[in-house]
């Protein structure tokens, strides 16, 4: 009983016997009423000779006394052999004869007078003709046998309209449930882990829109999995590494292959910094995935910001042999940002441009007012990026040459965390890649 089919199909059953009842119950009652209002106005019809043959009689009798004869005569019914009660009452309305030998005597009541017929001798009105019909006498057989019989193919149709009804609405049912089915069983894929799943279903455009969401999110589910899976054996290769020499000197130290001098202390301490500031990169790349970095906004000048960034930045671009330039526009609004993350996010792009600008190379640093707010651009020369290297780009713990810049310090964090932090500004950030040039770019929105 709780089935989704076996409920919709109660409800058509139950919809189908309410309008099958209500249409079998109106349909007799109007048969009924009208079938013997059709009786009783057949009987109610008034003979034109039979009234001929009473003015007749009265002329040659000059009363209406032994009128009964001709009221039971030849002529006094209307053809249908049911006798309708036919009354004669005099010029008071007093009934003078009847066919009903109970009535003569009695007043007729003043709205009988009102349906009689007047009845005329010699240009004077002698009487009254009354013809009342059966009214709710009994039908005839034929009458009853017409009523029964239309009773009961009224019946047997809405007997074959329920049988009909309840095949017509199980089908349904199992086709709209159907598709439901189908989700469910991949819902239950799922639970145990078979993530991915797709499901091809035709219906109607709500369950349509249903398995359009289901795909997606367990697409998505699929790849957070994935994801997560890459992340874990990321950390775990990123945090062996620190934490393999860290031991292995501690150990060469405490066995006296490595004498305990500051030297090799330093490369100790070197790793600790390493491990922490991965650490901390990773709680960060958390609390901005989770949407609670916390951001300590205001209003803040982007000339000023990227001009303060560039002084602390130019002496080591002068080091690597490497030319800065910057181009700004002459006029910017302000943006509504935390400086701190902000300054974080530009000094990830200038220290990932400068590890991967030779010597002699360009860095161009480029803000500009856009429809979204302010874009700050960040290219450099000297390296480009393939197409599936510029998806992979904001991945975490991805780098376009692993060795090299697991060497350098980077920790393959940053780009992902920037990513995450203009998010949280309302921007947005993307890299573009052309021969011998790659430019990093995000937007903020400007202020009011």
């Amino acid at each position: 009983m709780n089935r989704l089919s076996v409920r919709l199909s109660l409800a058509f059953l139950l919809s189908a016997w309410i309008g099958i009842g209500a249409m079998v119950l109106v349909v007799q009652r109007a048969l009924d009423a009208g079938f013997r209002q059709y009786v009783n106005t057949r009987d109610s019809e008034v003979n034109p000779e039979q009234i001929t043959r009473l003015e007749s009689y009265f002329a040659t009798n000059g009363s209406w006394e032994g009128a009964e004869n001709v009221l039971s005569g030849r002529g006094s019914g209307s053809g249908s052999g049911r006798g309708a009660i036919i009354t004669i009452a005099d010029l008071n309305g007093v009934v003078a004869a009847s066919t009903d030998s109970t009535l003569v005597g009695t007043l007729l009541p003043a709205d009988s007078l009102t349906t009689a017929i007047p009845m005329i001798v010699d240009a004077q009105q002698v009487g009254w003709f009354f013809r009342q019909s059966p009214g709710e006498q009994a039908l005839g057989e034929a009458e009853l046998a017409f009523l029964n019989e239309s009773n009961r193919w009224l019946t047997v149709a809405g007997v074959g309209a329920t049988a009909l009804a309840l095949v017509v609405g199980a089908a349904l049912a199992w086709t709209l449930a159907r598709p439901l089915r189908e989700l469910t069983r991949a819902v239950r894929d799922l639970s145990v882990g078979r993530l991915g799943r797709q499901v091809q279903i035709r219906g109607t455009v709500e369950v349509d829109a249903l398995a359009a969401e289901f795909n997606t999110m367990s697409q998505a589910l699929a790849e957070a999995e994935s994801l997560r899976q890459r992340m874990a054996a990321d950390v775990a290769h990123e945090l062996r590494t620190p934490v393999s020499v860290l031991r292995g000197h501690l150990e060469a130290m405490l066995d006296g292959v490595y004498p305990l001098d500051s030297a090799h202390v330093a490369v100790a301490h070197d790793q600790t910094i390493h491990l922490a500031r991965l650490v901390e990169d990773l709680r960060v790349l958390t609390l901005a995935e989770a949407k609670r970095l916390p951001l300590e906004r205001t209003r803040l000048s982007p000339v000023v910001l990227v001009s303060q960034i560039l002084e602390a930045f130019e002496p080591l671009v002068l080091d690597s042999d490497i030319r800065l330039t910057r181009e700004i526009a002459a006029v910017l609004p302000d943006v509504f940002a935390d400086s701190t993350r902000i300054r974080q996010v530009l000094s990830n792009l200038l220290n990932n441009a400068l590890r991967h600008t030779p010597a002699e190379g360009t860095i161009a640093v480029h803000l500009s007012s856009v429809a979204e707010g302010v874009r700050f651009s960040v290219a450099n020369t000297g390296s480009s990026l393939s197409d599936t290297e510029v998806v992979r780009v904001f991945q975490p713990f991805w780098r376009a040459n692993a060795a090299r810049e697991r060497d350098s310090g980077g920790s393959g964090l940053g780009l992902a965390i920037s990513r995450e932090i203009i998010a949280l500004h309302g921007g947005t950030m993307g890299v573009e890649s052309a021969t011998n040039r790659v430019t990093f770019h995000f937007t903020l929105p400007a202020v009011g």
